[in-house]
């Protein structure tokens, strides 16, 4: 590559590097890390002799990777672009157990299990039997009227989406009415979102409403409290009835991607990210909950990655 042809090249990358990076991605640790490998992998550097623009190339790439490394979402003041919508949001829950520095909240116990290429997968995992086993993330006494965030779950074992609902085992919000996890507010406890979790297509009480035999009816077997504030994840390819005792650590739950192509699970309210608005101004603290009608050695969706936030 000619001199003045790398230093066009090189800019405009580093433009559009920083762009995404700062507005758009998701800027977790690991993830900053691939960043800065993609950066440095990257930029072209003309080492020749006669090229003015050596230096001018790796004072700015310094000076990028510098910001890469010590940027947070909680001072850049500019929200969650893409994912929540505005600015001004605050960041009121967070657990990444991909980061060796955090732990679990108090009600959930860490779990590792090995992951792909060698590494090992850290998780957090609910301690009771058929239970829904909450972690709570106080507001500080904000007043907000908007809520947003993702959850990043491992599937565990056999999972039945909204099945205790629909047998009447566990009717009220207050139980195990779904496989999978939630995010609730305030005392008593107020639905934001759940996140359902399906490891069977066989049976209609046990799978997801988004799935093929439900017929793609969001309302099917759905409880009233939850209405459309819902993700159903289909479980871990092909799809069928998964036996007890496994882990599937190579499906990420509720992240819209690896659905069945006859589902419409990876579309219906385009998941990773919740969005909603309430209907009056609350400073309600928020409950992050893991529930199953049966016990976390037979099925569970352990969290790996939590993320809330209020404006």
């Amino acid at each position: 590559i000619q001199c003045s042809h790398a230093l066009s090249y090189n800019m405009r990358y580093i433009v559009l590097f920083l762009f995404a990076s700062l507005l758009q991605l998701r800027l977790d640790p690991s993830l900053q890390q691939n960043l800065l490998h993609t950066l440095n992998a990257t930029v072209v550097r003309d080492t020749t002799t006669t090229c003015p623009y050596g230096a001018l190339l790796d004072n700015v790439t310094s000076q990028i990777r510098s910001i890469l490394s010590n940027v947070s979402l909680d001072n850049l003041g500019v929200g969650r672009p893409g994912h929540c919508g505005g600015v001004n949001w605050t960041r009121v829950a967070y657990l990444n157990m991909t980061d060796l520095n955090q732990t679990c909240p108090a009600n959930w116990t860490l779990v590792t299990y090995p992951g792909n290429s060698g590494t090992t997968l850290r998780a957090c995992q609910r301690k009771n039997g058929a239970s829904c086993d909450v972690a709570y993330y106080s507001v500080k006494g904000q007043r907000y009227t908007q809520i947003c965030g993702r959850i990043v779950g491992n599937l565990y074992g056999q999972t039945e989406a909204f099945n205790s609902y629909v047998t009447g085992s566990a009717v009220s919000i207050n139980s195990y009415y779904l496989d999978g996890m939630d995010i609730t507010r305030g005392n008593p406890r107020q639905q934001v979102w759940s996140f359902a979790s399906s490891t069977s297509r066989m049976t209609l009480a046990y799978i997801c409403p988004c799935s093929n035999r439900s017929l793609n009816i969001p309302t099917t077997n759905v409880p009233t409290f939850v209405g459309l504030n819902y993700f159903c994840d289909c479980g871990a390819p092909p799809y069928t009835t998964e036996p007890a005792g496994k882990h599937y650590y190579s499906h990420i739950m509720w992240s819209g991607t690896d659905c069945p192509p006859d589902s419409t699970c990876c579309s219906f309210n385009t998941p990773p990210w919740f969005w909603r608005v309430l209907p009056n101004s609350t400073t309600d603290d928020i409950g992050v909950r893991q529930c199953a009608n049966a016990g976390p050695s037979d099925e569970n969706v352990d969290a790996m990655i939590i993320e809330v936030y209020i404006k």
